[in-house]
């Protein structure tokens, strides 16, 4: 239900969709998954395969998130210069509770379908 993307794909300049490039749960991460979120939202997506895809996106940030209300640390969210990667560990909170509040306001804003 959600989106990700390797650190590798900015080192080796080409997406890297391989098995051994995923992290997260099954693939997906919480931090990449907000980020496409909030495009969606962005682009006021509003068709009934989109939407689904948006609750689909939704319901892992949910999932994977802990009882304490954090969400775990997943992997090497920036590179930069080709050879350094960052870890960001306020991006793990910030955009998935910035994704999941963007939700509430779109849902509430949906054009009802016929």
């Amino acid at each position: 239900g959600g989106w990700s993307e390797s650190y590798r794909s900015c080192v080796d300049k080409e997406y890297d969709g391989s098995p051994e490039a995923s992290f997260g749960t099954g693939g997906s991460g919480v931090v990449q998954t907000a980020w496409a979120l909030l495009t969606l939202f962005a682009a006021d997506v509003s068709a009934p395969k989109e939407r689904d895809a948006v609750e689909r996106g939704v319901a892992f940030l949910i999932a994977q998130q802990q009882p304490n209300g954090d969400w775990e640390q997943e992997g090497i969210t920036g590179v930069f210069n080709r050879s350094c990667g960052i870890t960001y560990t306020g991006y793990r909170n910030i955009f998935p509770i910035w994704a999941l509040g963007r939700h509430h306001e779109w849902r509430d804003n949906l054009p009802q379908l016929c």
